[in-house]
């Protein structure tokens, strides 16, 4: 398998004036396993995909304090077209930063787009003070020749 470049990917959390807060996190169990909900803005840029990202997320926290991450979110491209996303995987902290490591899918029915359809990417990424800088990258199966 070979790695490809994709894109940059910039999320930010959005403040929920409703909440009084931009996250939400409950620990229902007495520990430091939760589950949290946030939503947000962001944009992606590449040479392929560039457009402005929505996105809500619903991580749950481990007891050991890893984060599982769950976003699902859409990106309006710069050429007008939508495409769906879930990001998944781990998110372990050192201190306040985040280190990501994430899978993300795409849909969409826009022609130029549509070979995202049957991809799978991999995501780097960290996190810092509630914003995520992370490189996608398209996975290339070598053995498909």
């Amino acid at each position: 398998m070979r790695l490809e470049f994709l894109c940059d990917l910039e999320l930010t959390y959005r403040a929920m004036s409703t909440f009084g807060t931009d996250v939400l996190f409950v620990k229902p169990y007495g520990t430091e396993e939760g589950t949290a909900y946030g939503e947000g803005d962001g944009r992606i840029s590449g040479p392929q995909l560039k457009g402005a990202v929505r996105w809500v997320n619903h991580p749950h926290r481990r007891s050991d304090g890893v984060m599982i991450p769950d976003a699902h979110g859409a990106v309006l491209t710069d050429d007008g077209a939508v495409l769906l996303f879930n990001l998944q995987g781990r998110t372990s902290f050192v201190g306040e930063q985040g280190h990501q490591l994430l899978r993300m899918l795409f849909e969409t029915e826009a022609d130029r787009y549509r070979w995202l359809n049957s991809a799978l990417c991999v995501l780097e990424g960290v996190i810092e003070h509630r914003r995520m800088h992370a490189r996608v990258y398209v996975c290339i199966n070598e053995l498909a020749g």
